[in-house]
């Protein structure tokens, strides 16, 4: 709508009303996003213990599933994960299912798209969501997180640049990362960070909300 007003200094009146009034819905969708991904609404995830445990392999497979519908050639590989890990079901749920859904809308249809899972290196787990597409420009990969940011690369693609936003925000609540990079062979790879317990064994709990709402390994 920015760019429209911009470039739209000829069009009537009507049409600039009609632009007008598009941006106050964006605006008024915009405050409700934030009130829900407010400190207090995403803290609240991070102190309040979860009474619902999730296998983390199911949850790949359960966001895989879900995006099939729209890019058949999604796999998922699994290597050591826990066979539970404590978190917000639901918000890693959509968070992943963001990640796809980034990638699906900028890749071909017949790119294919790679979820894995494993032990990080450094402890904990990792998500994985890759794709082999053009990639993004190495100077806007520091904002791919920002609020309403779109890259140089999303002409023609609907968007609202939230979903990347709120992807961090989800993972930021359970004490992990979320990071983005181009791959050497093509395409870019979104990693997941989570501090789950290496020991397929332990449960990944939820610290009180005097631990800076971070998870620990129970």
């Amino acid at each position: 709508m920015q760019r429209l007003e911009m470039t739209g200094a000829h069009h009537d009146e009507g049409t600039r009303k009609r632009y007008r009034k598009i941006q106050t819905a964006v605006d008024r969708m915009l405050a409700m996003l934030d009130e829900y991904l407010s400190p207090e609404r995403m803290a609240s995830i991070g102190r309040e213990r979860q009474p619902n445990e999730i296998n983390p392999a199911t949850l790949l497979e359960g966001a895989a599933e879900q995006a099939r519908p729209r890019r058949q050639q999604i796999s998922v590989q699994t290597q050591g994960l826990p066979q539970w890990m404590r978190c917000d079901p639901a918000g890693m749920r959509l968070c992943l299912e963001m990640l796809l859904d980034n990638a699906i809308k900028y890749t071909s249809d017949n790119i294919p798209i790679e979820l894995v899972g494993r032990i990080a290196t450094e402890g904990g787990v990792e998500f994985l969501v890759r794709d082999h597409g053009a990639g993004i420009a190495a100077e806007e990969l520091p904002r791919v997180f920002d609020k309403a940011f779109r890259g140089s690369n999303t002409a023609g693609v609907a968007g609202s640049g939230l979903g990347l936003y709120m992807a961090r925000s989800i993972v930021d609540v359970h004490g992990g990362t979320v990071t983005a990079q181009n791959v050497s062979e093509s395409g870019t790879e979104f990693r997941i960070w989570l501090p789950v317990a290496a020991n397929a064994g332990k449960n990944l709990a939820r610290a009180d909300a005097s631990s800076d709402n971070s998870l620990d390994a129970s």
